[in-house]
């Protein structure tokens, strides 16, 4: 009988508490959970519950107050800031809830902009970038700033971002959030199928039925705890 395969992604025991005028605030309290390489997975719960808190932490935005996270095998926790970028860099993919896209780039500068750092050539990283964006249903919007674009438009931009460095995770962080009924079906489909095509884990933080409702493993918090 085969051993149990590593899980891609190992929190053990997090904690994260901030120092307010009131007194500490724990956002995030001893959690602990594996992620299986390839999962399409949510942290759910009620806006305040911790989600963005530990997400943020997993992926090396975040300095933990204690406890681990392991991500591949390096444990993230252990490394330092200029580790934690260059890890980040070449290793996570994110899909923030604003979009976060830069203004004065068009669609594929924005998706290649990750590659570029990463010192991929410009041919390679351009072809990259305009597969991707035929991936997502971007086809013909490759020249077109964040301005000429929609809300829905402008998340796929961003999507194709978070794979163009071929992470082993993308940390999605409320993607849905500013989208309509129909974006967000069609973004959901997007990336499902990517997590089918390219192999990618996602793992989303959401209080959206319809996010949760596409996860196969879920992950609820409350008070910045796990339930059980």
């Amino acid at each position: 009988m085969s051993a149990p395969s590593q899980p891609l992604l190992r929190v053990d025991r997090v904690v994260k508490t901030y120092e307010s005028s009131a007194g500490p605030v724990h956002a995030v309290q001893g959690v602990s959970l594996d992620l299986q390489r390839g999962a399409f997975a949510a942290l759910v719960g009620p806006s305040g519950c911790g989600k963005t808190t530990l997400l943020n932490a997993i992926g090396g935005l975040d300095r933990v107050t204690s406890g681990q996270i392991w991500i591949d095998g390096t444990e993230i926790t252990a490394l330092t800031d200029r580790e934690t970028i260059e890890f980040r860099l070449h290793r996570i993919g994110f899909v923030f809830q604003a979009y976060n896209l830069v203004p004065v780039l068009n669609a594929w500068e924005n998706v290649a902009f990750v590659m570029e750092l990463q010192g991929v050539g410009v041919r390679d990283r351009r072809d990259r970038a305009f597969e991707l964006l035929a991936a997502v249903g971007l086809t013909g919007k490759e020249l077109q700033r964040p301005s000429q674009l929609s809300g829905g438009q402008q998340q796929r931009v961003a999507v194709a971002r978070a794979l163009a460095s071929r992470p082993s995770l993308v940390l999605a962080d409320e993607p849905t959030a500013n989208l309509d009924s129909k974006s967000t079906e069609t973004l959901l489909d997007i990336m499902r199928d990517l997590n089918h095509q390219e192999g990618t884990t996602f793992l989303f933080s959401t209080h959206d039925q319809r996010v949760i409702d596409r996860a196969e493993t879920i992950f609820r918090l409350e008070d910045g705890q796990l339930a059980r």
